[in-house]
């Protein structure tokens, strides 16, 4: 069973708000699960292109909120990099901010979103 998405944020108003609760903190403030280091390793992602551009808050284009079998909930942020590529930060909030996941796409993000949009219009937020 997978993780049921129970909002999707696409208006930049919507997108500060949520993103306001990382403004304070760097990418090595992040707590990091063990979940994050194998998901890095599965999808041969470079850590270091997750710090380069995680303060690059304008990247961000979309946001998923998940809530998970456990009853806790986190988000995705969407940070769209070039035509042909984008990042995903999976991202719970507790005390410090956890990072639950992070990868790179290659794959066309306007194509990659509207194709989500259509398929979870339900879910749209504002």
């Amino acid at each position: 069973m997978h993780d049921d998405i129970s909002a999707v944020y696409e208006k930049e108003d919507d997108i500060k708000k949520i993103n306001e609760r990382l403004v304070g903190f760097s990418f090595d403030e992040l707590k990091k699960t063990s979940h994050f280091y194998y998901s890095l390793e599965e999808k041969n992602t470079d850590i270091n292109l997750l710090k380069e551009n995680f303060r690059d808050f304008e990247k961000i284009k979309l946001i998923v909120k998940r809530k998970h079998k456990n009853g806790k909930s986190s988000y995705d942020f969407y940070y769209e990099l070039e035509e042909w590529a984008y990042l995903v930060y999976g991202i719970s909030f507790e005390e410090v901010p956890v990072l639950l996941n992070g990868f790179k796409v290659d794959r066309n993000f306007k194509h990659f979103k509207k194709q989500l949009m259509k398929n979870y219009k339900k879910y749209l937020i504002g």
